[in-house]
């Protein structure tokens, strides 16, 4: 008798036998018992994974001389002919070589004959995403609305192509990728049943050159059989299939973690040397550093997200407890790279060589808690910003006003560079409802804390026989006008119009201001100039008369052009002294960074 592949004789017979596919199994158990099978199953899912087997179970469960049962005899006739391919009443249909509408044509004539022994007629359509658009087409009302004696199948490895129309009229069922340690769990078990004495880390080996296909790793079971007789070893079989095994790959990641560009070069001579496929061991040793950063990440639960047994994970714990984690992250992400180097490199171990070393003399990273920390030690060391050791930092200019009135700042703000400023508070909501004095006039001297109310332009006409105020008022003048909206009145928009603006002319009460553009002026509107003036009540007494206009004087002596000065003069005074500070040289070589700018208090960077 001719000799029987592995993967043919030991396909599954029962539900129980599918490996990794338990979901599955459960799923068609449960529908049998309710009674709930449908007419149409679609089963999705990789290569290898147990499709048409499934699919050749589900035709036993229904037709087996002792059922309809989840536990086919696989004795009776019908049983062992559909086992056999041979079953009158279950059609199996290979959509890739028979695809086209004259195939369903033929389906769709024999659907209405009856079984001519069993209980269902079933058609299993093997790789149905290869079936034309026009054969599709063709099947849908047959599938949809199939007879009772009719059970349909689909198996494919790519649903997506199949027509929505067609995936919307059946069941569908994913088949996973069969998981490595399940894969070598079954490899043991034919193994046992073969007479042959196998080395879990070689069945290791095996399931991971399977890929996820429990077909490809008992054909790859098969030819290291054949190789190695009824003794496999992890070497041996390694050396067959052009891999690494896990020592190898193993003791290459130590050195990567440990930074050893000496030793990592005679781990891989060594690998080349006995002949193992630089491309698969790059490939491999990217699969091995991401295992080894997830069970650095995941801990106890790294049994379930790495795919190895559980002295291979305490390996990898032990491993990477030098590491931080993002040294793991890098070490993965640059082996991915390279990886895909090697694949189209002509000088493999070259390629290879530069990527390790490159890695293993990569400057180690640091955490950026951990840089914040040092600055921070940096900082308290002695070394302050803008102070110095062995005398004060120069001051800056104390007025913005370059010494015209309100010479000094209100300590208790923020300092840099020598230079103190002042929190504001926010202003206070000024409504017509809410405020008494918008209706009935300001009060002459309205309590301490509430903020006073302006005076419409009626109000202001209606005092125009009020005595104007005598006093003269000057640019220094405008400074003390500006605290007052800001401080007392809580206007802050207004306080910075004020400190845009020069006095034009001041005589007998009529104020005159001037700013330095149009824009400006378009925000002199009524309720500014009724706020200005009622500053200037409340810090001068009398009436006034305030008007504006535009003033090009405004552009170099106001209070804001001033300060913008003065604020330059102290950047570039700070600047130098950041550039020579002793504590930011230190600083900037930890970060590797340089001096491009100074940002002085309430200023952002754009």
């Amino acid at each position: 008798m001719a000799y029987l592949v592995l993967a043919r004789k030991y396909r599954p017979m029962t539900l129980a036998g599918l490996v990794g596919q338990e979901h599955i199994a459960r799923a068609l158990t449960n529908a049998l018992a309710m009674n709930r099978i449908p007419h149409a199953l679609l089963f999705c899912g990789a290569r290898g994974t147990g499709k048409t087997s499934t699919a050749r179970i589900v035709a036993k469960m229904l037709n087996c001389a002792e059922g309809p049962t989840d536990k086919p005899c696989g004795i009776c006739h019908a049983c062992k002919e559909i086992s056999a391919s041979a079953c009158v009443d279950v059609q199996e249909l290979d959509a890739a070589s028979n695809r086209g509408i004259d195939e369903i044509r033929i389906l769709r004539e024999g659907v209405n004959y009856f079984p001519s022994r069993d209980r269902f007629k079933i058609y299993i359509i093997d790789e149905a995403h290869m079936l034309t658009e026009q054969a599709a087409n063709a099947l849908l009302k047959t599938l949809e609305e199939p007879p009772e004696h009719v059970v349909f199948i689909l198996a494919t490895t790519d649903p997506q192509k199949l027509p929505v129309t067609i995936r919307s009229r059946c069941q569908r069922y994913d088949f996973r990728r069969v998981k490595a340690q399940d894969a070598v769990d079954s490899l043991a078990a034919i193994c046992k049943s073969e007479g042959v004495a196998a080395d879990p880390e070689a069945l290791f080996l095996v399931a991971r050159e399977g890929d996820g296909s429990m077909r490809d790793s008992l054909s790859v079971l098969d030819q290291v059989i054949a190789f190695g007789g009824d003794k496999l070893q992890a070497d041996m079989v390694a050396g067959l299939l052009g891999v690494a095994d896990r020592g190898r790959t193993h003791q290459l990641l130590g050195a990567l973690v440990q930074r050893d560009s000496v030793q990592a070069i005679e781990a891989l001579t060594a690998a080349h040397d006995h002949g193992l496929d630089l491309r698969t061991m790059a490939r491999n040793l990217a699969l091995d550093a991401r295992d080894l950063l997830v069970v650095r990440l995941a801990g106890q639960a790294a049994r379930q997200l790495v795919d190895r047994s559980d002295s291979e994970i305490e390996a990898l714990r032990q491993l990477g407890q030098t590491a931080t984690n993002g040294d793991l992250e890098r070490i993965a992400h640059v082996l991915l790279e390279l990886a895909e180097q090697v694949a189209k490199a002509r000088h493999t171990k070259l390629a290879m060589e530069l990527g390790l070393v490159r890695l293993c003399r990569a400057p180690a990273l640091v955490d950026v808690a951990e840089l914040a920390a040092r600055v921070e030690t940096l900082l308290a060391s002695g070394a302050r910003l803008g102070g110095g050791r062995g005398g004060a930092a120069p001051a800056s200019s104390a007025a913005p006003m370059g010494g015209q009135g309100g010479g000094q700042r209100p300590a208790g703000g923020p300092s840099y560079g020598g230079r103190t400023e002042a929190p504001r508070a926010a202003p206070p909501s000024l409504t017509a409802s809410a405020n008494p004095a918008l209706r009935h006039g300001p009060s002459p001297s309205p309590p301490a804390g509430t903020a006073a109310a302006p005076l419409r332009p009626a109000e202001f006409a209606a005092r125009a026989d009020a005595p104007l105020a005598a006093a003269s008022l000057g640019d220094r003048d405008l400074v003390a006008l500006q605290k007052v909206l800001d401080t007392d009145l809580k206007r802050p928009s207004e306080a910075q119009l004020l400190a845009q603006a020069v006095v034009m002319s001041c005589q007998n009460g009529a104020l005159r201001l001037g700013v330095p553009n149009d824009f400006w002026l378009s925000q002199a509107n009524p309720e500014a100039v009724g706020w200005i003036t009622q500053a200037l009540q409340r810090s001068r007494g009398g009436a006034w008369q305030v008007s504006f206009g535009v003033d090009a004087r405004a552009r170099s002596d106001s209070a804001a052009a001033q300060t913008q000065r003065s604020r330059h003069n102290e950047r570039q005074v700070t600047e130098q002294q950041l550039r020579s500070d002793p504590a930011v040289q230190a600083v900037l070589a930890v970060f590797g960074g340089e001096v491009t700018g100074v940002l002085l208090d309430g200023e952002q960077n754009s």
